[in-house]
């Protein structure tokens, strides 16, 4: 009986082992360069102009609006579709991978990826990686506190032969610019960067975004030349805009191209624009009332300070009915 059971233990035992390789999950390939380039569709390297556009979540926007204690519990993942504006075709759609948590308690500063997607095909082409930052009201001093995206090619996140491109918040943020440096490869973005991003100086968002646009020159040595291109957070064309534009934290923006860039820097180029949103644009709504302490508080703009971003608000109202 000993050698019977001894025979089947070891007549058996490799046919689990055959069943559980059987059943293990095959790993799929990591996706080149290359291969992510010839998969993303051919308007999003010729157009000169790109629009991108943020998805209105109107949950996010009616607490955000009426109840601005609740807001954070209603934050949804941003999804941003991307169009050629010379044929208005969709050519990539980018969604946002996060978790509850994070953004419940770190929007917009927290952790997140962006999966970069094909329409037709829904394959993922692209993943923005952007890791946890203490951005905000704190300085970029260090790093620490320097907002960072990384680009990859495919969904193989933190794979150093799929990365495509960089964008980095340098030391100081640049002053009182609102500054991103990018660059493509694994090189250093403060040292080796094609383009130099820089903003309004020291004031820009809140009501100035109804009624007039805000510019980031792109520039291949910085001072504002734009001689690569620029970025553009469009003002509202019409009233429902603007009141999506009032109430909500979704954004219009157009990304010019002044001159022939790669593959690779275009594609880079608009995982800058996606980090500059949650960096400047993602903090809050212009309009914001709290039914708790009966107040209401309007943002007129924010004043920016070596990347430290503070709203200047009026309030109205209040449990002690004072004014500010």
């Amino acid at each position: 009986l000993k050698l019977q059971f001894l025979y089947l233990i070891a007549n058996n035992t490799p046919h689990r082992t055959d069943r559980t390789m059987e059943q293990a999950p095959l790993v799929q390939p990591c996706m080149g360069v290359q291969d992510a380039l010839n998969a993303v569709p051919q308007q999003m390297f010729t157009s000169p102009k790109l629009v991108i556009k943020q998805q209105v979540s109107v949950l996010e926007g009616a607490a955000g609006t009426f109840c601005s204690a609740c807001a954070c519990c209603c934050e949804q993942p941003n999804v941003y579709d991307i169009f050629d504006s010379q044929t208005g075709v969709k050519v990539l759609t980018a969604t946002e991978e996060s978790e509850f948590c994070w953004r419940m308690c770190c929007q917009p500063n927290h952790k997140l990826q962006l999966q970069l997607r094909a329409p037709e095909t829904q394959q993922v082409v692209a993943t923005v990686d952007r890791p946890f930052k203490c951005g905000g009201p704190c300085p970029a001093w260090f790093g620490c506190c320097q907002n960072e995206a990384n680009l990859y090619a495919g969904a193989a996140v933190e794979q150093p032969e799929a990365l495509i491109g960089r964008t980095q918040q340098p030391c100081c943020g640049g002053l009182f610019t609102p500054t991103v440096h990018a660059g493509v490869g694994a090189a250093d973005p403060a040292e080796n960067f094609f383009a130099k991003v820089e903003g309004p100086t020291c004031c820009f968002g809140g009501l100035t975004e109804l009624c007039c646009d805000q510019e980031f020159a792109v520039s291949s040595k910085g001072d504002k030349e734009g001689d690569i291109g620029k970025i553009i957070k469009e003002k509202p064309e019409d009233l429902k805009a603007g009141i999506a534009e009032l109430t909500t934290d979704a954004d219009l923006f157009t990304l010019h191209f002044n001159q022939q860039m790669t593959p690779e820097q275009r594609l880079t180029m608009v995982s800058s624009l996606l980090l500059m949103d949650y960096m400047f644009f993602e903090s809050n709504s212009a309009f914001e009332c709290d039914p708790f302490t009966q107040s209401c508080a309007i943002t007129c703009c924010n004043l920016y300070c070596c990347g430290a971003i503070h709203p200047c608000k009026c309030k109205a109202g209040g449990s002690d009915n004072s004014s500010n």
